[in-house]
């Protein structure tokens, strides 16, 4: 049986057919160029016209599917981050405030926690979740631990929002997911059928406009996901570079104070500054970036506020 010859296959729509959102990249990484280019290379205004109407129609799909919850892998990645946050004030305040009172081998303390952390380390998120419940509960009206109980039931009633709207994002997602395809594979298709344009119009310098056209570290590579690093004091650094949407998200830990800049020039601070504060897991939202041009502003810039040297990982969810 004779395989497909590799050149007639849409690379653009394999590569992207299990992955909405590095299909939404090389949408407008494309579209952006095409607008771009179009005023210096007449020959892709065409492509550009007739590209333009389907990457509309894809974008106005793509995040009517994120709105009923389509990225609810991205809602699991917060879920996890709410309970590390979580985590790490009951293993960090809550527990040696009660430990000053109680000590580990009292009677009081063995009933407040009768399975030690055991609860709160469980593979399943209800569990996890159900489990600061379980500790307000043992604490009851304990006037010692008042602050403590209140700061519990916040942190369980947060959870448990989070995770209801989680479970309600995943009934909603079918619904437009088929239709989310059918504008996916029609702009992947353009997008391949612009590349014959291309290597017809410009095959003497396809090896310079190709990369200027199509989002080729997106489309063929992997993409790293973790950057992590030491910052001299005082510093500015460009972090990384990668091609986000709005609805994109990141993991920082930071050892010291720091700011961070989406900006379209390597280690620029053209953008709303966002603070993360030291040793404690922070969520970053792309759009609170406030730029609107994410083909143009991939750069991350990462600003050392103090005079000490800053180790940084960043992860992106």
């Amino acid at each position: 049986m004779t395989k497909d010859w590799k050149y007639i296959l849409d690379q653009m729509e394999i590569e992207s057919a299990t992955n909405v959102k590095k299909a939404m990249k090389l949408s407008l990484f494309h579209d952006t160029a095409l607008n771009t280019l179009s005023s210096t290379m007449p020959l892709l205004l065409p492509l550009y016209t007739r590209y333009h109407p389907l990457h509309l129609a894809f974008v106005n799909g793509y995040s009517i599917w994120e709105s009923v919850g389509g990225g609810k892998q991205g809602d699991r990645v917060n879920m996890e981050d709410l309970l590390v946050v979580a985590k790490s004030n009951l293993v960090n305040i809550w527990m040696p405030a009660i430990l000053v009172l109680y000590p580990k081998h009292s009677a009081r303390f063995k009933a407040i926690f009768p399975k030690g952390l055991s609860s709160f380390n469980r593979k399943g998120i209800d569990t996890r979740i159900g489990a600061y419940n379980t500790l307000a509960m043992n604490i009851g009206s304990d006037a010692a631990l008042a602050t403590i109980k209140t700061a519990v039931v916040s942190t369980y009633d947060g959870l448990l929002a989070a995770r209801s709207t989680q479970t309600g994002a995943k009934t909603n997602t079918s619904n437009t997911s088929g239709t989310l395809d059918t504008l996916r594979v029609a702009a992947m298709e353009m997008q391949y059928r612009n590349l014959g344009n291309i290597m017809d119009n410009f095959f003497e310098e396809r090896e310079t406009v190709c990369p200027l056209v199509f989002d080729l570290v997106t489309l063929r590579v992997n993409p790293q996901t973790v950057f992590t690093g030491n910052l001299k004091p005082s510093i500015t650094k460009a972090a990384l570079a990668n091609t986000f949407v709005a609805t994109d998200t990141m993991s920082v830990k930071v050892s010291q104070p720091c700011k961070l800049y989406l900006s379209n020039t390597i280690g620029g601070i053209n953008s709303t500054a966002i603070s993360v504060p030291a040793n404690i897991k922070t969520v970053v939202d792309v759009l609170g970036f406030g730029v609107t041009d994410y083909a143009a502003f991939r750069f991350l810039t990462i600003v050392n506020e103090v005079a000490l040297v800053n180790k940084y990982s960043i992860t992106l969810l």
